[in-house]
């Protein structure tokens, strides 16, 4: 996921767009320990708990990107604008269906409104950016993983579509997705393998996405149908083909660091395989089952533990020192430069 930002959008008080993939993380980890609490008797506490954080972060998030476009919406524009971070926009959208998933229990209205208002940005996002790659000049060069996150929405949308009763719009979305991503998947997989000009090394991390679609799928396809059939498996363990891969890739994710919050790309896509891999033991009884679901509920819980720590750490660490460049003028005394300027200027 690339950001083009000038400098201090990063800041903790000025989030880009892709910070709303560590929403989708958290509470995709919150939905895959919900899952294994019903399935593999884990306790269900962990999950709520994970869920009220990535709610609680989504709302702080929201307040703070929405004040960003209103103080300064050319930013938003610029990212908006340029190939090669528009699809980064689809992590909001995505977060947003996340968020109605995650509350949906606890809160069927909200859960519903936010399905509503997540489903058709996300649907109007991805039509905007494929019209935009079609019909004006796109480089392949600017095609990254990234692009597949608008994609990724539209299936997870069917996640929580379902269960409010849109059953046929789900059918309709699911299409969409995995039509897309089939198209989209030899492309992006030419741009990273025969391109002289690889990947930016920062990122790396943004690899781990061709795991979401199919894990996505999957358990978008297991909504639908109730059933773990042939069809879930192909797609389950195209999923798990690409987890493995992104494992074999291990060494551009050392070159990637330190940890940035492209890093966040990691959790939300193993989280998805996590939750599909507990489903796929909860139909197919088994040791190995059981052992798979239990590994990918572990290392996303370690993943998204640790980049949520050092993202913290990172947050922290910036907001102190924009608080210690903010210059301080009540300690100037009554006759300084400064105090004497300020009082001819009232």
């Amino acid at each position: 996921m690339e950001t083009l930002t000038r400098p201090g959008e990063h800041a903790p008080t000025n989030p880009p767009a892709v910070a709303f993939s560590s929403v989708m993380g958290i509470c995709g980890l919150g939905l895959s320990w919900r899952a294994a609490g019903q399935v593999l008797a884990a306790p269900r506490a962990i999950g709520e708990w994970l869920i009220a954080v990535g709610v609680l972060l989504f709302i702080v998030l929201s307040a703070l990107y929405g004040i960003k476009t209103v103080r300064d919406p050319s930013i938003v524009v610029v990212e908006f604008r340029d190939s090669r971070s528009a699809s980064n926009f689809a992590c909001i959208t995505v977060a947003v269906v996340i968020v109605a998933a995650a509350i949906l229990p606890h809160a069927p209205s909200a859960a519903l409104f936010l399905w509503a208002l997540g489903t058709g940005s996300q649907f109007v996002l991805f039509l905007t950016l494929l019209g935009r790659w079609i019909a004006e000049p796109t480089e392949i060069l600017h095609a990254t993983p990234a692009w597949l996150v608008p994609i990724v929405g539209n299936v997870t949308a069917t996640l929580p579509g379902v269960p409010l009763g849109f059953h046929e719009t789900s059918w309709f979305l699911l299409a969409v997705g995995l039509v897309s991503w089939i198209a989209f998947l030899p492309l992006l997989l030419h741009r990273l393998i025969f391109c002289e000009d690889k990947l930016p090394e920062r990122l790396a991390p943004s690899l781990a996405i061709f795991v979401a679609s199919p894990a996505v799928g999957c358990l978008s396809w297991l909504e639908l149908t109730g059933r773990v059939d042939a069809v879930y498996r192909f797609i389950l363990f195209t999923a798990l083909f690409f987890a493995l891969l992104v494992l074999r890739l291990w060494q551009l994710a050392v070159q990637a660091l330190p940890v940035s919050v492209a890093w966040w790309a990691y959790t939300f896509p193993s989280a998805a395989l996590a939750s599909a891999l507990i489903r796929y033991c909860q139909h197919v009884p088994g040791v190995g089952g059981r052992l798979l679901a239990w590994a990918g509920l572990a290392l996303t819980t370690i993943a998204v533990a640790g980049v949520g720590l050092i993202s913290l750490r990172n947050c922290s660490r910036r907001l102190w020192l924009s608080v210690r460049s903010r210059p301080d003028h009540s300690a100037d005394p009554p006759g300084s430069a400064r105090t004497s300027n300020a009082v001819s200027s009232k």
